[in-house]
């Protein structure tokens, strides 16, 4: 269908506003006019009757002769007299050719001062007009003397009306035509406006924000067309600044392109579904996947159900949990195996919503085949320390036995050589044979018999033992737990052997008294085992800085009596039970081994 204008609509609307009031207008009045010269001609006729029939009665001449002089009127088509009996008296008119016999008798004679006006007249006078009949009255009575009957033409009146009529309509189609052109105008003076607004916000929608719109009406359409064009022109800038904004959002959206491109880590994203929006090109590398065929599908559909790196993405977006350093298997092209790292985040929103995750995979393994490189080469190096130490060690005890039993053939009779040698032989051997057991304990895999164990009996044993050392050298203990029934996974033999290993050397640390200060504390890791520490803290000399990273080495002593094996194999008790150890140090200040154990809190 077919749309119309808003110009074409109101000068519609205002034509047929203008045309219904001059339409309205005209016909009211013709109508008036036409009832007011029909009403003065009625009162003239009714006057003229008056007139005659206020001759006087007994002078029917002069009445006669008056009716007469009035029909002469051209607009009195006729005057009868009536006598009283309503038969013909006189008659005068232009109408009825012929005798008086030709006009027809009153039927009844109407009692009364009033006349009777009807808007016809008598045969044989064509045309509009009103007939008047008035009875004549005698003086002073109600008796009927006679009756006057007037017949008025109305052609004239007629003929002015349909003039009138034509004036009307000349001045109501002039009236019409004027409106006409006036609605066209002011309706212009809205449209114009408006029709250059729709074609500058088709332009502006266009991208054309030059255009403009001029309007000096000085009234509403006038602000509208200002407001407008101010309008386009903070558009203008608006558009400028998204332009900016989006040329720089760009520029970043490449840059952050290349960088994810460019990563040593194989990068993944999953929406909240668990579908692949994001697949880097070392990912591809790792996973041995092309991201054509990874984006948009999930990690089931792409490595199936049982796949360790499926499985694990789903359990992490599903239970909301990221995954820390977990090292997982992945077949390699050559059909090795290759050891992958894999962690993940949560990718949310400011109000907390996680809308989808993030996966990094790291290849391990050359890095694990050039730890075993290392740790091959490290034991080596042990070894050969180890070795050196060793010599070392036995050398001294067995030089002495040597000379006992070279001297033997000489001094056998000698009562304090045999002494002697009953003496420092077995105690040098036995010295050998302790120094070969903690080598066997530094080695061999021990039998452990991990079980729930507490930290708090742990150390109340070792600092029960080191008593007389700790009160010899006015040493103050202080005891900080933050749970007296904390436990650990652990063997109760091995671990004191280790802890007493530890609280030794920090008594011995402080020759002339100190603090020793014993910690047990929780430490509960998102994402991992459950662990606790036990910090042993003394206030003693302290560990050289250059030490630090040899005092685990077997044979690495500072003590003039010590061997270096007890450190040593304290770490391998904590490492065997699935703990670490670690040492802070400082020169003059003292020194905390950390003992971090499983925890038997739960997993």
């Amino acid at each position: 269908m077919q749309r119309t204008t808003l110009r074409r609509r109101l000068t519609l609307l205002f034509w047929t506003i203008i045309v219904s009031v001059v339409v309205v207008m005209g016909v009211f009045i013709a109508r008036q006019g036409k009832l007011v010269l029909i009403d003065q001609a009625r009162r003239t006729g009714v006057a003229l009757t008056r007139s005659i029939s206020a001759t006087a009665i007994n002078d029917f001449f002069s009445l006669e002769q008056k009716a007469e002089e009035a029909a002469r009127d051209p607009e009195v088509a006729y005057i009868v007299l009536y006598d009283k009996e309503g038969n013909v008296a006189a008659y005068s008119g232009q109408g009825i050719p012929g005798s008086e016999s030709e006009i027809p008798p009153l039927k009844e004679i109407a009692p009364g001062k009033d006349p009777i006006v009807t808007g016809s007249l008598l045969i044989g006078n064509p045309g509009p007009g009103l007939d008047i009949v008035l009875p004549v009255l005698l003086t002073d009575t109600d008796q009927i003397w006679g009756t006057v009957r007037l017949g008025l033409r109305l052609d004239r009146i007629y003929s002015q009306v349909q003039k009138t009529y034509w004036v009307i309509f000349m001045l109501g189609l002039s009236g019409v035509l004027i409106g006409w052109a006036a609605s066209a105008h002011f309706t212009s003076r809205i449209t114009v406006p408006l029709g250059n607004l729709v074609d500058a916000t088709v332009k502006v929608s266009d991208g054309d924000f030059n255009a403009r719109i001029e309007a000096s009406t000085g009234d509403e359409i006038q602000d509208l067309a200002e407001n407008f064009n101010w309008m386009v022109a903070r558009l203008k800038d608006q558009r400028n600044n998204l332009m900016e904004n989006l040329q720089e959002i760009s520029r970043l959206k490449h840059y952050s392109d290349l960088v994810i491109l460019s990563m040593t880590n194989g990068l993944i994203t999953m929406d909240a579904d668990g579908e692949i929006i994001t697949f880097n090109r070392k990912a591809e590398e790792i996973l041995d996947t092309p991201a054509g065929q990874a984006l948009g599908s999930t990690p089931t559909e792409i490595w199936g159900q049982s796949n360790s790196v499926t499985r694990l993405l789903a359990e992490s977006l599903s239970k909301r949990s990221p995954i820390s350093d977990q090292e997982i298997q992945w077949p390699g092209k050559t059909g090795e195996d290759r050891i992958l790292e894999l962690n993940t985040a949560l990718v949310q929103e400011e109000n907390g919503r996680v809308i989808g995750l993030l996966a990094l995979f790291h290849d391990l393994t050359e890095k694990k085949a050039l730890e075993v490189k290392v740790r091959r080469a490290d034991r080596l190096a042990a070894m050969g320390t180890l070795a050196a130490g060793l010599a070392h060690e036995i050398k001294n005890p067995l030089t002495a036995v040597r000379a006992f039993v070279q001297m033997l053939p000489e001094k056998h009779d000698k009562e304090v050589f045999r002494e002697k040698f009953d003496r420092i032989v077995p105690r040098e051997l036995d010295r050998v044979n302790e120094l070969l057991e903690n080598l066997l304990d530094l080695v061999r895999t021990p039998k452990l018999k991990i079980a729930p164990l507490n930290i708090t009996e742990c150390v109340d044993y070792v600092l029960e033992t080191l008593e007389p050392e700790i009160q010899s050298r006015s040493i103050i203990v202080k005891r900080f737990a933050d749970d007296e029934g904390l436990q650990v996974h652990a063997d109760n033999s091995y671990l004191n052997r280790a802890l007493y290993n530890i609280a030794l050397n920090a008594v011995q640390a402080m020759p002339d008294g100190g603090t020793l200060t014993v910690e047990t504390t929780a430490n509960p890791v998102p994402g991992k085992k459950h662990l606790a520490d036990i910090r042993i803290s003394d206030t003693g000399t302290g560990i050289p800085q250059e030490h630090t990273k040899d005092i685990f080495n077997p044979f690495f002593t500072s003590k003039e009596k010590g061997t270096g094996l007890g450190l040593a194999i304290t770490n391998k008790i904590i490492e065997d039970q699935g703990g670490t150890i670690l040492v802070e140090s400082e020169r003059g200040e003292g020194t905390t081994f950390t003992v971090t154990l499983p925890s038997a809190a739960g997993n």
